[in-house]
């Protein structure tokens, strides 16, 4: 990583950076498909097709998570080898924080709505 120039590992940066923010928008369509495929099927769910839903839409955005981090330790590790060279590159922690904390609450939000009674829905 020591001969890369300034211009490649900024643009590589940005790149990680294109692929995290990816990531987040496969997790909101995983999230939507989700909710919508559990409203629609609603009466046809049983406890045992529930909980499979819940453990199948945690895996999927745990891995979408992980995959983040790596994608986000990459970063870390080519920022820092841009400090070591001199050139200072400010990480986006305010937006990730905003991510990580949209995630949780959209998580929650959706395993709640999977197991949330169909007389809730009604008026």
């Amino acid at each position: 990583m020591e001969t890369l120039t300034l211009a490649e590992a900024l643009e590589l940066i940005r790149t990680n950076e294109d692929a995290m923010a990816l990531q987040f928008q496969t997790w909101l369509t995983i999230t939507f498909a989700t909710i919508v495929a559990v409203f629609a099927g609603r009466s046809l769910l049983n406890p045992l097709i529930r909980w499979l839903i819940t453990l199948l839409y945690l895996l999927a955005s745990l891995s979408l998570v992980a995959m983040s981090i790596y994608l986000a330790e990459s970063s870390a590790r080519i920022t820092d080898v841009l400090a070591a060279r001199g050139t200072e590159v400010v990480p986006p922690v305010f937006a990730g924080g905003v991510f990580f904390t949209l995630f949780l609450a959209g998580v929650s939000t959706t395993v709640y709505f999977i197991h949330m009674k169909h007389r809730e829905l009604s008026p």
